[in-house]
């Protein structure tokens, strides 16, 4: 799984593995910028990993200064970072954009705010992939988050702003992010959330879009302890009374995630090929 933060502001902060992740409605944010001039790479360069060597598959960093390189990533992943996408937005293409790995290295003529490090790569996978897309809107299962027990939920001790990528100041916990959650197996936990960031990062965690209806204003530090479904994942055999993660978030926190159904904004891939080694 992978620790998933917010789109733009620090999800772009971390070196991501296929491990937890933490969110905040990344594709809330993707948008289309066929006419709009987007920042893009001076220098760009793809070749396929070998094949053979699984190893820190997915992983990829962006820099503070604008760079990007990834190695041995997917280009599902890719997609995935580039158009900040929950796991679930991205619908079509051949299995290998998920099976084969790229390494990928591409700088900026001069350096670019950190936050135009998706876009740039946008203009890399058009490129040097071929990728085609649209959009679409679909009806699917998604969760509602609701408020059963109010007050459960813990105000935040970090009464500033959170900070940006790669910045530490005074005040702010380090053990876990601010905005947005730390996932590991059986624990998950993050400072200053509000309740439409917990929903969100619960949707990468679930792989399913968790819809915030808690009406909550504030926000909150959250810590929960739960089990996974898999016996092979579960955390050692002391943590194996704890609850599965729908019944730790109601008896932990106070709120329930309600099955319903609802639209979901998709990326729907309508071309894409294999690149040549540049």
């Amino acid at each position: 799984m992978f620790e998933w933060m917010h789109p733009v502001r620090k999800l772009l902060a971390l070196t991501m593995l296929v491990a937890p992740i933490s969110v905040v409605a990344m594709g809330q944010t993707a948008t289309s910028h066929a006419n709009t001039k987007r920042p893009s790479f001076e220098v760009a360069s793809v070749r396929a990993h070998d094949p053979g060597d699984r190893r820190n598959f997915n992983n990829f960093q962006a820099y503070p200064d604008g760079r990007f390189t990834s190695d041995n990533s997917s280009l599902w992943m890719l997609i995935h970072y580039a158009f900040q996408l929950q796991p679930y937005q991205i619908s079509g293409g051949p299995d290998w954009i998920r099976s084969a790995g790229y390494d990928l290295n591409a700088k900026p003529a001069e350096a670019h705010d950190f936050d135009d490090i998706p876009l740039m790569l946008q203009g890399v996978l058009e490129d040097c992939f071929q990728l085609k897309y649209h959009w679409e809107m679909r009806e699917q299962p998604v969760y509602n988050l609701v408020v059963t027990k109010p007050g459960k939920l813990r105000e935040s001790v970090v009464k500033t702003d959170c900070p940006r990528p790669f910045s530490h100041p005074e005040g702010i916990p380090h053990d876990a992010p601010c905005g947005d959650l730390e996932n590991h197996t059986g624990y998950t936990k993050g400072y200053k959330l509000s309740s439409s960031e917990f929903a969100a990062s619960l949707s990468w965690l679930l792989s399913k879009p968790v819809v915030d209806m808690t009406n909550l204003s504030g926000h909150y530090d959250v810590e929960l302890r739960w089990t996974p479904e898999s016996a092979a994942i579960r955390p050692d055999i002391s943590e194996q009374n704890t609850p599965d993660i729908f019944t730790a978030i109601q008896e932990q926190l106070g709120l329930k995630l309600q099955p319903a159904k609802g639209p979901v904004r998709l990326l729907v891939i309508d071309h894409v090929e294999k690149p040549s080694d540049n």
